[in-house]
């Protein structure tokens, strides 16, 4: 503030003043085709706007102003160290203040209050939970040091500053201590996530999820519980996906824009993309993986509470599980949605079986299929 810069003010306020009648101009065209009501809106905000950047300009120059009546008096007026030691116990409070409110006022709000919907989400809840707690135990105790030791030590003439260039006793504790926890959650984290990524054996279901801009298919392996190939080259209108019906095991796929899966059954869920990077996310279950063009991920799960279930504990009778995009992939992204329905065996059973396979060879062999028979599922 002490070098306030003049010049660069005025040609601030210059640009200010031509924006300001080029808004007047375009509101008068505005005027022309009717839209007061948007016109008289925009008019609001700029003022509002234009006030704001002159009380800036204006403080600006009081501050300079007591800045060279002190350099005349060759003792500051304003003591700058202080006040900015101050505004750092403020702000730590504040900031401390507003991280509790935002835990204490929307926790709740989180899929965290929800009952766990897959066989994964307990250990995955704890892992996230003591990483939680550990990280923020650190973040606080962190910001309380620093901002206190900013008013502590904040700019004093008759103090001389200390040169302290090292300490190796402390560097080695501030090192280690952070690199074993931290060994401790990233290898406890990779045990975790080979358990959900790696398949559950051959009688998992497998599925196939299909993202694009701006919606997802799910495709159903039928009863060879195998999917057929694809080609990119024929994915077109018809055949959005692009799966080759005349190859093996590709007959009796299913295709959907609704998700029914059947509850304690083992998924095994193949996840592609046709255009560019999304992120497969279900909160409910604790699942999410991108889906990358190009190169096709997996993921495994196994659902323990139906969509029934789920609505009868949360008392929310328009309670869905959710496939959401975690990715800005586009403008229509916030679309991309789908329903994942919760079904109990026989629900599911039934509602596959009324879905059309992809050739009518694949209807037929559908129709007796059984993903629950113990002897395994029938060969193609």
């Amino acid at each position: 503030m002490k070098h306030f810069n003049f010049k660069a003010s005025y040609v601030f306020v210059i640009v200010f003043l031509l924006f300001s009648s080029l808004s007047s101009f375009a509101q008068v065209v505005s005027e022309e085709t009717n839209e007061t009501v948007s016109t008289t809106a925009s008019n609001i905000n700029w003022l509002i706007a234009g006030i704001a950047i002159l009380l800036v300009f204006i403080i600006g120059m009081v501050f300079d102003i007591l800045s060279k009546v002190g350099d005349v008096q060759n003792k500051p007026v304003i003591n700058w160290g202080r006040i900015n030691a101050v505004m750092a116990i403020v702000f730590l409070v504040a900031g401390l203040g507003a991280t509790t409110w935002e835990f204490m006022a929307h926790s709740k709000l989180t899929v965290f209050n929800l009952p766990a919907a897959s066989a994964h989400s307990d250990e995955y809840d704890n892992m996230f939970m003591i990483t939680l707690v550990l990280t923020g135990i650190v973040f606080v105790i962190t910001q309380i040091l620093l901002f206190w030791y900013t008013y502590k030590y904040k700019e004093n003439k008759n103090r001389k500053a200390l040169y302290y260039p090292d300490n190796h006793k402390l560097e080695l504790i501030w090192t280690i201590i952070p690199t074993l926890v931290l060994t401790v959650l990233v290898v406890r984290g990779l045990i975790v996530w080979n358990n959900m990524t790696s398949n559950k054996g051959e009688n998992a279901m497998n599925i196939e999820l299909y993202g694009y801009q701006f919606a997802w298919n799910a495709r159903y392996s039928g009863a060879d519980n195998k999917l057929g190939k694809y080609d990119f080259r024929q994915i077109g209108v018809v055949n959005a996906l692009g799966v080759d019906s005349l190859k093996e095991f590709a007959g009796d796929d299913v295709i959907t824009t609704e998700m029914h899966v059947p509850v304690n059954k083992d998924l095994y869920l193949h996840f592609r993309s046709k255009d560019v990077i999304h992120s497969a996310y279900m909160p409910h279950f604790r699942v999410q993986m991108n889906v990358v063009p190009g190169l096709p991920t997996k993921f495994s799960f196994k659902p323990i509470l139906t969509t029934n279930e789920m609505r009868a504990k949360t008392d929310n009778p328009k309670f869905d599980y959710v496939l959401l995009c975690n990715k800005i992939c586009g403008s229509a992204h916030y679309r991309m949605k789908m329903t994942i329905v919760v079904d109990t065996q026989e629900e599911f059973e039934k509602w596959l079986k009324a879905q059309p396979a992809l050739t009518a060879k694949g209807t037929e062999a559908n129709k007796a299929f059984s993903f629950f028979k113990p002897s395994g599922l029938a060969s193609k």
